[in-house]
């Protein structure tokens, strides 16, 4: 294999935003250029300060000046005509232009729609227009998928062999994620929340879309246990803001109110997972959900359910005790559980942390490598 220098395209629209998918594509880039590539990154957002040098160049696409409903086609068909222009050694797309050697999908919009509303999605203007077409055209050699969830969901929706799907789970930064950073922030962050050690801190950490993430059913779930439960611990959300006046009116109604706190997203949010007891998840689906996998590896048990496929990580002990979807009803009897046995709380860490302590972001970069090369990347294997 060769080891000289390649010319590589990395196409994602959120290129420098916040999120675990922009994590995953700005370590694979700085990666590569610690190999000795050329990295592209293109991308809608690159000017904002989220591309630095050592991840490669910024290739930004301007924005539609109007009509945002046409926004993912504007950016697919400028993106991949700026590929075609400047003849790449390798493109990596992350499904948001039509032509790529590999495509790596970080959502099933279709599926999540179909459980989020019951219902068909009208693809027309969404990001699942371009989704479709990559999969009509057959505009991929590989694709990866995050978990089995979303490779069945794949191979079923659109007829692909699933021996073009191959799983790799998102790898975690355990430079930020470890339990050994426990003591460094537990104590000033409970404080910053007016949580005392004696409270059980139960919270749910995620960059967005409460009603996706299953906000309503922790805050029904919660509102479910006993009193004196209730008044021991506190529910901690983090997130956009947005969105969480609604959410803020459904606590007040539910009588919880005073027991939630709500807190901005952040760059840093392994200082909260450190601060709490139990995280709560109860997405109604989650392709994969990378903080599920970032409070195992602080070392802090989840309460969810299998739509979560980051939970294929856990061993199957923990994974079948799950229920297959989330509901009021059985994350409050998780959290009862764990609220109640401190001692099982331990546990149940200490397996979520064997199980994700190897799944690293290098790890992750190493099996993405070997699926690019499957698709045609001359690069070394000991590059």
């Amino acid at each position: 294999m060769s080891g000289a220098s390649k010319r590589i395209a990395i196409a994602f629209r959120g290129i420098g935003d916040i999120g675990g998918t922009n994590n995953t594509i700005t370590d694979h880039a700085r990666y590569f250029k610690r190999l000795g590539h050329e990295v592209d990154l293109i991308g809608g957002k690159v000017h904002k300060g989220g591309v630095s040098p050592d991840m490669g160049r910024a290739v930004r696409i301007q924005r539609l000046p109007v009509l945002s409903r046409y926004k993912w086609r504007w950016f697919a068909a400028r993106a991949q005509r700026h590929i075609d222009q400047h003849g790449y050694d390798f493109v990596a797309g992350h499904g948001h232009h039509y032509r790529q050697h590999v495509l790596s999908m970080h959502n099933c919009l279709h599926l999540a729609h179909e459980v989020l509303h019951g219902g068909a999605l009208d693809p027309r203007g969404t990001l699942a227009e371009i989704h479709d077409r990559i999969f009509a055209e057959d505009g991929f050699r590989l694709c990866i998928c995050n978990s089995k969830l979303m490779r069945n969901d794949l191979s079923q929706r659109y007829g692909v062999d699933i021996d073009r799907l191959p799983v790799i789970y998102p790898g975690y930064r355990p430079e930020k994620f470890s339990r050994c950073d426990r003591d460094r922030y537990r104590s000033a962050v409970r404080e910053e929340l007016g949580c005392d050690e004696g409270t059980t801190l139960i919270g749910l950490i995620t960059s967005g879309d409460y009603h996706k993430r299953g906000l309503d059913i922790l805050l029904h779930g919660y509102a479910a246990l006993e009193n004196r439960q209730r008044q021991s611990s506190m529910l901690l959300v983090l997130g956009k803001q947005a969105s969480a006046s609604y959410f803020i009116a459904e606590a007040r109604a539910l009588g919880i109110a005073d027991r939630m706190r709500f807190v901005p997203h952040t760059l840093q949010p392994q200082r909260y997972f450190h601060a709490l007891d139990i995280c709560a998840h109860p997405a109604r689906i989650e392709e994969f959900g990378q903080v599920v996998q970032e409070a195992f590896a602080c070392g802090v048990p989840v309460v969810t359910s299998k739509r979560v496929g980051a939970t294929e990580l856990l061993p199957k002990n923990l994974y079948d005790a799950l229920p297959d979807a989330p509901t009021a009803a059985n994350i409050s009897a998780q959290l009862d559980r764990l609220i109640r046995n401190e001692h099982e709380r331990r546990a149940i860490a200490d397996q979520m942390i064997e199980q994700v302590c190897c799944n690293t972001a290098e790890t992750n970069f190493r099996a993405t490598l070997d699926v690019y090369r499957q698709a045609g990347l001359d690069i070394s294997v000991d590059s």
